[in-house]
């Protein structure tokens, strides 16, 4: 089916109309409630959905990665470090203290983190030139290499990253209720897209790939074509979810490529569900909202008061702890729901439909 037929189709469809409903929620949702911290946690959520989303298109193909905090991180950089570039030569031009705050401005940020986008794009084609022929665990362990050596080189130019002490990158979008709807725009458009390119015949290549590569090429599949294609467009989005976070955080580092960040995604497309379009975001919204409770003053305040006499030796048990408890979160969704919640939540619906159906025709 053509993309221009296919794209019509969705646009009439019941899918994309829910999609301009849930738009429009999240849009309002910040309007009736105020709260600072709940929108810093939404838009925290949304940006990891998009890293996630990106995790889960690359797994769809068939391959792994447990490095994609190299792209993040290069996302991150590059949109920091071109965004100031620019903002130096308009301040400059106009003969101005600061950045001005406008269209113009909102122009250049969506402009800087689709750039950062593409360059960590390019370096994911490098990078997939080199072993997108290896097997899914031999390229995650591969991807995680890149990841180390990209915080060395970092670190080796610092010069030009300034990775080692950090940096703020230029405010371009304020910060609260306008970053968050640039945001979810951002998370709508990208999980759509990757959505509708799932549902092509690429898409179709690519879940042959992840189903049985050597079948795939049995029947004519170029395997190796496919899997380089799904790596740079995750690749993409990562460095989309890279720009993203550091605008939002207002600060970037060599830290951003921590195996931490590397993690997240897997571990929140496992909660949600691998290989589902909304597994990431539930995932997302699941492990984003119980890691930031969890790190509130008054809940490692209370942490630290009532579990802190178990653990003597640790002087602040509220980060450890907060580690424990969401990797007894994890394990219990591996072994109780294997597909994730979002499996859990289609079984609940599917119940409530079978109860409502069950009582009409009573």
């Amino acid at each position: 089916m053509p993309v221009t037929q296919q794209l019509y189709m969705f646009l009439r469809s019941k899918g994309f109309q829910l999609l301009v409903v849930c738009f429009a929620v999240l849009a309002l949702i910040p309007i009736f409630i105020t709260d600072s911290f709940f929108l810093f946690v939404f838009t925290l959520i949304f940006i990891f959905a998009i890293y996630a989303a990106s995790w889960n298109f690359l797994a769809n193909s068939g391959q792994g990665s447990l490095g994609h905090a190299v792209f993040l991180g290069i996302g991150g950089f590059a949109s920091a470090i071109i965004g100031g570039k620019i903002s130096i030569a308009i301040i400059g031009f106009l003969g101005v203290i600061q950045m001005p705050i406008g269209a113009l401005s909102v122009l250049i940020q969506v402009s800087v983190l689709l750039v950062g986008g593409l360059i960590s794009a390019g370096i994911g084609l490098l990078i997939g030139l080199a072993c997108v022929r290896l097997k899914a665990w031999y390229l995650a362990i591969v991807t995680f290499g890149f990841s180390v050596i990209a915080g060395s080189l970092s670190s080796q130019f610092d010069s030009f990253t300034n990775g080692i002490s950090g940096f703020a990158p230029t405010l371009f979008v304020p910060g609260g209720f306008p970053f968050y709807i640039l945001v979810i725009s951002f998370t709508v458009t990208s999980v759509a897209v990757m959505y509708l390119i799932m549902k092509s015949r690429m898409g179709l290549a690519f879940r042959a790939i992840h189903g049985n590569e050597a079948e795939a090429k049995m029947i004519g599949i170029n395997t190796a074509k496919y899997k380089l294609i799904a790596f740079v467009i995750s690749t993409f989005f990562a460095g989309i979810a890279g720009g993203l976070y550091v605008y939002f955080i207002r600060f970037v580092d060599n830290s951003i490529f921590s195996p931490t960040n590397s993690f997240l995604p897997l571990i929140m497309t496992v909660i949600g569900g691998l290989g589902t379009v909304s597994g990431p975001v539930i995932g997302a919204i699941f492990l984003t909202s119980v890691g930031q409770i969890l790190t509130t003053q008054s809940v490692r305040q209370y942490l630290s008061t009532s579990l802190g006499p178990f653990f003597p030796k640790v002087g602040y048990v509220g980060p450890p702890l907060t580690y424990l408890i969401i990797g007894v979160i994890l394990l219990a969704i591996v072994i109780f729901s294997p597909k994730g919640l979002e499996s859990l939540f289609r079984k609940f619906y599917n119940y409530l439909i079978t109860e409502e159906k069950g009582d009409k025709t009573k």
